[in-house]
């Protein structure tokens, strides 16, 4: 009999109430991770009983019932989700324990009390825990900031607190007992002041000041901590203590100021370092005054405008977002009774954030009076609600916040107002009407807030132009900023990346984005000058052809290259839609993304410029009468600013005549065109040799060099020359080399066919007078082109080069711009008296063409007559050893491309067989696999050692008057000869030794089956043989 039948007979039941009730049941009898707690499991097991009794009875209240409970079991194993958009939070912060103490710190009655411009930055610093007030609900807004203050607040902002409190304890344990210092505010102020002396912030004459017991006793003249801290002062701290580069080259920011020369000159670059990152700024009326003091509410301004070196610091992130759904429920699990708010807010980049605060019930506040069994924290945070500050209950759904969270917590949001409409935006400026007060933009991205220093790399990835241009009104009293000064319309640059506020439909801002902020995030921006999927890479430049401001010019080139490994991995978008590598042109307005190595993974583009190609027919005042590919004419004004190029080297207008080869960038706006570059186009030339030789003399007459000593370059390897004395090398008719009177000396040739078929001189390049020259095969990690110097992966020395260095890919001469980071190269380099190092000749190796072809070594088990071989067992070649395998291998046999190599030489296939007397049965054999089919099998000996090196001279070959061979070489000289040690797994140096090449040599070239007669002098060589045979069982040879 049911205890509570009645009860349950009255119970009505419909599917409102079954819902509530199972919403109910589930927040109260779960914990955090929505599991049922042990509690309820015994209701739940004691309700079946019931269920299962009363069900047999028919009861429709309790078929209701069953419903009720068996819902309550389904949502019991459903996770609940408070988004609206019932997704999965990205990131879940908890509110911060401390909440409630911290905001009854920050009631300050002075601060409430005033109408503080920097209000919203001492309640903001202070909720972070940067800056804390006096006490007795006091900031001091307008006190002054004392030097010991101001060592305070810079450690702190760095993160360096505890150090600092550490080095005060080692202070403090050093004086008598009674010496000591309290309370621990007093002690933990020499720590700072330590710190100070360590990192060079303050001298040991001021540190010994600033430790003098009795401050109030110091000379005038001397350094107390307590004196007030000047302005320049603090921007040297801040600099020094933050990491903050000192700028020495570009000081034109702090200098626009009318006491600028009131400053200590060795504390204006940190001034101008925070001026130009935006931390500290004038006094009004175009004063800095850097002997002035700093009240505390300048110092909570200072530590806000900080933010972007603060933050990293202390793992805090700030966001923008709307809150889009707001929910409560009852936490009952371990004997507690708590509310738990759930916040879910959509922040700017479109992910979702959950905010979960707790809060003991009022039941729960008189149990822990009485002795209740769970002390619940109340966990929360600060919220500036326009003006007022709040706890977490301030929250509403639909509210716009910015919010700062610190690891997994969030601690300070701030409301935006919703009566001004205020956005953000990061536009590409494509044109000025001052007239009018008028630009037109191309809005790139909405941005959250306006220091796009705080903003999510990710958000910034997000660029994808469309081309669409929006006309905006500009303000009247609109702050333009270029070059960090004010500025006006005038001053703005088509094409320039720019911060757009909006307030209410108006411009009231536009400031020039640092084109370095971005590219710390891997963001590079320009217009594409090449892409070339072929070789992979991008090489953009600026609108200008110059840069974009006197303050890139050091970091940033005219031309920029960057690279990607495989076409197919980079994520590519055109005028907003997703698109492929080869529809990038030149003239795109481009925003790439870089990984961590430097490599282009993403490109988003839009039509910007667009090229004309001809030849120039005709010169005229500022036009050119352009004869394009496809016959027609058109004539173009050049207007006299237009960037003019070749070879990647701005020229002037002169230097363009009548038949050169053109490229001109254009727009075309209704009736008006605008230029972008015009550009000399210049074909890529073919190369048969490089070389090097002395320079005998340039006759003029002829256009030829005369020589000697010559030598060709091939694979890293100077090959000796096979004639001796002077030759006449005749110059490219297209080529004019820069030949000094009475220039003598080495110097590096390319040669080239001309119409005729002839070789011809089309490049040169002169050592220089270098002291040492030598030949380095090395990875290239580093390459600036714009700078003209490149880092090899082995080598710290910075090598120049440019237009003068012969670079070559392919047997193609390359410019400067296209050598890449991470290319393999060998670097003909030259050094000198002055320290320079110069690279003469880069020549970039093509990686070898995997043909998939595996080298193994086996007994043969079995022959399947012109049809298969099985391997008893077998082992794999992986340089430089061997990987042993215990199972049979079965390879495939066509008897129309496989080799067999017996003792004696290559054999007819027909003769692999594992009968007779001359069987191949136990025999164990080299064999070369590709694609499960046997290529080539030799019967060479079992080789034990591994060399590698460099063919210096091959031997024994004899060729007919064709130059044809009779007979392959038999044996060849290796240099630069190593050998591993495959106990020490160490390869160690060999002189150089001689090697014969036996008949049944197994020989790869480049990845493919090859002979001894295509093996030549430089190749490089992987070779096994045995310790106690000359002969070279395998080799496998590499040349580019």
């Amino acid at each position: 009999m049911c205890y509570y039948s009645r009860t349950c007979q009255r119970f009505y039941i419909n599917s409102e109430t079954i819902g509530f009730a199972a919403l109910h049941l589930k927040r109260t009898y779960t914990d955090k991770n929505y599991r049922i707690n042990d509690r309820f499991k015994l209701i739940m097991y004691w309700m079946g009983g019931i269920m299962s009794f009363h069900i047999k009875k028919g009861k429709p209240e309790l078929k209701r019932l069953v419903i009720l409970f068996s819902l309550f079991l389904l949502l019991s194993n459903v996770p609940y989700r408070t988004s609206a958009q019932n997704s999965s939070p990205a990131h879940i912060f908890e509110g911060t324990e401390d909440s409630k103490a911290i905001l009854a710190n920050l009631d300050y009655n002075d601060v409430k009390q005033s109408n503080s411009w920097a209000k919203d930055a001492v309640w903001e610093t202070g909720a972070l825990e940067l800056m804390k007030g006096y006490g007795d609900k006091r900031f001091g807004l307008n006190e002054r900031l004392t030097v010991e203050e101001a060592l305070v607040i810079a450690y702190n902002m760095a993160g360096r607190e505890s150090e600092a409190q550490l080095a005060a304890e080692a202070l403090d344990l050093q004086r008598q007992e009674e010496d000591r210092k309290t309370p621990a505010e007093r002690m933990w102020a020499d720590g700072y002041i330590q710190l100070a002396l360590n990192d060079g912030l303050i001298t040991q004459e001021q540190y010994n000041d600033a430790m003098q017991t009795n401050q109030l006793e110091l000379e005038s003249s001397a350094f107390s901590r307590y004196s007030p801290v000047t302005r320049e002062d603090m921007a040297f701290y801040l600099a020094k203590v933050l990491e903050i580069n000192p700028v020495n080259s570009q000081t034109h920011t702090f200098n626009d100021y009318r006491d600028w020369m009131d400053a200590n000159p060795h504390r204006i670059p940190y001034i101008e370092a925070l001026l130009q990152n935006r931390v500290m700024s004038g006094s009004g009326n175009g004063y800095f005054r850097p002997k002035g003091n700093v009240t505390r509410e300048q110092a909570a301004q200072i530590i806000q405008n900080a933010s972007p070196f603060i933050f990293p610091k202390h793992n805090i992130e700030k966001f923008k977002g709307t809150i889009e759904n707001i929910k409560q429920y009852t936490d009952r699990t371990d004997g507690g009774n708590s509310t738990v708010t759930v916040v879910d807010v959509r922040n700017s980049g479109g992910h979702l954030h959950q905010f979960r605060f707790e809060s003991p019930s009022a039941e729960e506040t008189v149990n822990e009076v009485a002795g209740g069994s769970k002390n619940i924290v109340s966990k929360g945070a600060i919220i500036n609600d326009i003006g007022v500050l709040k706890d977490e209950s301030a929250f509403s759904e639909g509210q716009e916040i910015i919010y700062f969270v610190k690891n997994t917590r969030i601690y300070y949001a701030s409301i935006v107002i919703s009566g001004t409409k205020t956005e953000y935006y990061l536009g590409k400026i494509l044109s000025v009407d001052e007239l009018n007060r008028h630009v037109g933009s191309e809005m790139l991205l909405e941005l959250p807030f306006s220091d796009i220093r705080l903003i999510e790399p990710s958000v910034l990835y997000n660029i994808v132009p469309n081309g669409t241009v929006e006309i905006l009104s500009v303000s009247e009293d609109a702050k333009i900023y270029i070059d960090f000064s004010r500025k006006t319309l005038k001053d703005i640059k088509p094409e320039s990346i720019m911060l757009v506020t909006v307030e209410n439909g108006l411009v009231t801002g536009l400031e020039q984005v640092k084109l370095d902020l971005m590219q710390e995030e891997g963001i590079v921006s320009g217009i594409v000058e090449e892409n070339n999927p072929a070789l992979g890479y991008v090489t953009l430049y600026f609108p200008d052809g110059l840069g974009t401001s006197p303050a890139y010019s050091q970091s940033l080139s005219n031309y920029r290259t960057y690279s990607y490994l495989r076409a197919e991995n980079v994520t590519v978008y055109k005028n907003g839609l997703p698109a492929a590598i080869y529809d990038i042109n030149p003239g795109d307005s481009v925003f790439l993304k870089l990984d961590a190595d430097g490599n282009l993974i993403r490109i988003s583009a839009s039509d910007n410029y667009y090229p004309v190609y001809g030849r120039v027919r005709a010169k005229l005042s500022g036009n050119l009468l352009i004869e394009k590919q496809d016959g027609t004419y058109e004539q173009i004004t050049i207007p006299p600013k237009t960037p003019i190029f070749r070879q990647k080297r701005r020229i002037s207008w002169d230097d363009i005549k009548e038949g050169d080869s053109v490229r001109i960038l254009l727009q075309r706006s209704g009736s008006n065109v605008i230029i972008g570059e015009v550009t000399l186009e210049k074909k890529v030339q073919e190369t048969t040799g490089i070389y090097r030789a002395q320079l005998g003399y340039y006759d003029d007459f002829s256009n030829s060099l005369v020589v000697t000593r010559l030598q060709q370059f091939s694979d890293g390897f100077w090959k000796q020359p096979e004639t001796a004395g002077a030759s006449k090398l005749q110059i490219s008719e297209n080529y004019k080399p820069d030949i000094l009177k009475g220039l003598h000396g080495t110097v590096y040739l390319a040669t080239g066919k001309n119409l005729m078929g002839n070789d011809t001189v089309i490049k040169m390049a002169t050592d220089g007078g270098a002291l040492l020259s030598e030949v380095i095969g090395d990875t290239i990690v580093d390459v600036q082109p714009g700078r003209g110097s490149l880092t090899l992966l082995n080598n710290n020395t910075r090598f120049v080069y440019g237009p003068d260095s012969i670079i070559i890919k392919g047997g193609k001469l390359l410019e400067p711009n296209q050598v890449k980071s991470y290319d393999e190269a060998y670097v003909v380099a030259g050094s000198h008296t002055d320290g320079t190092n110069t690279a003469n000749i880069i020549w970039l190796k093509e990686p070898a063409e995997d043909t998939g072809l595996t080298l193994y070594r086996g007994r043969i088990s079995n022959i399947e007559w012109l049809s298969s071989v099985t391997l008893q067992s077998f082992s794999q070649f992986r340089d430089p050893e061997w990987e042993f395998v215990n199972v049979p291998k079965t390879l495939s046999i066509d008897p129309q491309t496989i080799r067999i190599y017996d003792d004696d030489g290559r054999t007819d296939p027909a003769q692999f067989d594992d009968k007779g007397e001359n069987s191949y049965k136990n025999r164990t054999v080299y064999v070369l696999a590709q694609e499960g089919r046997a290529m080539l099998v030799s019967t060479a000996p079992y080789g034990d050692v591994v060399y590698k090196g460099r063919i210096l001279k091959l031997e024994g070959a004899v060729k007919d008057a064709y130059g044809h061979f009779v007979s392959p070489p038999d044996s060849m000289i290796i240099t630069e000869a190593r050998v591993y040690d495959l106990r020490t797994w160490i390869w160690e140096n060999k002189d150089d030794i001689q090697m014969t090449i036996p008949h049944n040599a197994v020989i790869m070239k480049n990845g493919k089956i090859a002979g001894a007669e295509q093996l030549e002098q430089g190749d490089r060589l992987t070779v096994i043989r045995s310790e106690t045979s000359d002969d070279a069982y395998v080799v496998i040879a590499e040349s580019y």
